[in-house]
């Protein structure tokens, strides 16, 4: 006999609903008892309020408006420059794992810049030289991969590394 599908609701959206209101109530500025960032928050308990001074006075000294922040935003373009680096190169290893499985190890970074080099200088027999580069004892990378090889670093790694042809 088969089984009927089930029409039943999980729980987990009825009970995720109002953790997830209460946790997103307090994210933002607008509304009462919401701080901005240089004020004080005027809601509260009374003895909160108690303990607040009402209003610095105008005889402390005040940081001027165009200082420096105690912690600066950290550069952000070397955060997306690291970013493609790391896509860059997870690419290059599929790319190597794509013509051969055994090929796409951390090493095999280093090989490829080493392979760019001397396809920019226009080495003779760079198929070959590939073919021997990425070979290990363990796998031997034939000329018509160490072509595709090439093929692979020409038009796309080497081009973005600034070592390319």
């Amino acid at each position: 006999m088969r089984r009927k599908p089930s029409t039943r609701r999980s729980g987990l959206p009825v009970v995720a609903a109002p953790i997830v209101a209460l946790l997103l109530a307090g994210c933002g500025n607008d509304g009462p008892g919401k701080a901005a960032p240089d004020e004080p928050s005027k809601g509260g308990t009374a003895a909160s309020r108690a303990e607040t001074p009402a209003a610095p006075d105008a005889a402390s000294p005040q940081p001027p408006a165009d200082s420096v922040p105690a912690d600066p935003v950290p550069d952000t373009g070397s955060m997306v420059d690291e970013a493609f680096e790391a896509a860059r190169i997870a690419a290059l290893q599929s790319a190597l794992r794509y013509v051969d499985p055994a090929l796409g190890a951390p090493e095999d970074i280093a090989k490829a810049d080493a392979q760019c080099v001397d396809l920019r200088r226009d080495v003779p027999q760079a198929d070959q030289v590939a073919a021997r580069r990425f070979s290990t004892a363990n796998h031997r990378v034939t000329e018509a991969d160490g072509k595709r090889i090439n093929t692979i670093l020409s038009n796309t790694y080497c081009r973005s590394t600034g070592s390319g042809p």
